[in-house]
């Protein structure tokens, strides 16, 4: 197993444990609207972890191309579409809707576009894809299982959040979106699938 390798199974652990103070001093730190601190979380998280970490691991050269926009193939279209039926299925569940008053809107609009759908597919997808693509239990399963233990870290510092249906929903969306990773040997249509259904979670 090669260096790189190792340090991408470790690497769930130490962001978990590092990140989890981080969201709560910010929390704390603007406690007269934890939304900020959340989102300031969130800002070094897709920073750090889901930029920084996969061009030293994976290189610039290769991100790129499992990022690089593909071509609209017919069933790549419907497996992609997967995450928003489940997300519209999800909310279903009570208390599964984000609070979302007033101005919070527009951020959290946002944050799945831009934030999560591509820094995340990077991380979770596009690291383990590439260092693990012959072994299901690294590329998909460990990914998979993090990433829905990760989001335990922003669930946390939300007074109101049900944390336990987060990390379930996240954890189904992981593997699915593992597997529609290794469906098309790509992330571009993970970021589209995590996109559509961050946004059906929010509107």
């Amino acid at each position: 197993m090669s260096h790189k390798q190792k340090i991408a199974i470790a690497a769930p652990v130490t962001f978990v444990a590092v990140m989890y103070p981080v969201f709560h001093l910010l929390a704390a730190v603007f406690r007269g609207n934890w939304r900020i601190g959340w989102y300031l979380g969130l800002a070094v998280y897709w920073l750090v972890w889901g930029a920084v970490f996969p061009l030293l691991v994976v290189g610039k050269a290769r991100m790129a191309k499992l990022i690089r926009p593909q071509g609209w193939k017919a069933q790549a279209v419907l497996l992609a579409m997967v995450p928003l039926m489940g997300a519209s299925i999800y909310r279903l569940v009570p208390g599964m809707e984000y609070d979302k008053p007033g101005f919070w809107v527009l951020p959290l609009l946002i944050s799945p576009c831009f934030g999560n759908s591509l820094f995340e597919e990077a991380l979770w997808r596009g690291v383990y894809m590439e260092l693990f693509p012959d072994n299901l239990l690294l590329r998909i399963v460990w990914p998979s299982i993090w990433f829905a233990l990760w989001h335990y870290v922003p669930g946390s510092v939300n007074p109101d959040g049900t944390v336990l249906g987060l990390m379930i929903g996240s954890g189904l969306m992981g593997f699915y979106l593992s597997f529609l990773a290794k469906k098309t040997d790509t992330i571009w249509w993970t970021i589209v699938g995590h996109t559509l259904g961050g946004i059906i979670m929010i509107i």
